[in-house]
């Protein structure tokens, strides 16, 4: 099983820098795609993948200022997208923190760590947005959930 090591303070910091920058950049290159923002959901791979390699505090700390950094330099994504993105984005952190701890940077933690955060966000916007919308949410972003899990192990395990 990979250990994730210790980082200084000063490693979490670049390191969380550079996730947080792939996570403003990423969704501009998919977002010339139509569509490819809502069906690759970009803006939590680095998110997912500081989380899987670096650990909590990098991964929350990406999840977190990611959407927010976007929103205040870019204006997107848009102001009413924060609540969601942020849920999705810290419960993410969390849930691939933990499993890739225990099971290592692998595709069944990751797709574990995936279906894990979007049953949650479901479940937690349900009541706020209706079954129909968080359903569509999962389904739409489907693409994006299957890559992720794909790609973020390599990219953990090179981080």
């Amino acid at each position: 099983m990979n250990q994730i090591h210790t980082l200084s303070a000063s490693q979490t910091g670049l390191r969380s820098l550079l996730f947080i920058a792939g996570n403003i950049a990423l969704p501009h290159l998919f977002h010339l795609v139509p569509g490819g923002g809502v069906a690759f959901l970009p803006i939590y791979w680095f998110t997912l993948i500081g989380a899987m390699a670096c650990g909590l505090t990098v991964g929350l700390t990406a999840a977190l200022l990611s959407p927010l950094l976007g929103w205040l330099i870019f204006g997107a994504p848009a102001a009413a997208m924060l609540p969601d993105m942020l849920l999705k984005g810290t419960v993410l952190a969390l849930c691939s923190a933990f499993v890739s701890r225990r099971l290592g940077r692998n595709i069944p933690a990751a797709a574990l760590s995936v279906a894990a955060t979007w049953l949650l966000a479901s479940l937690a916007e349900w009541p706020l947005t209706g079954a129909a919308y968080a359903f569509q949410d999962f389904v739409t972003g489907l693409p994006g959930l299957l890559l992720m899990s794909i790609v973020a192990p390599w990219a953990a395990r090179k981080a």
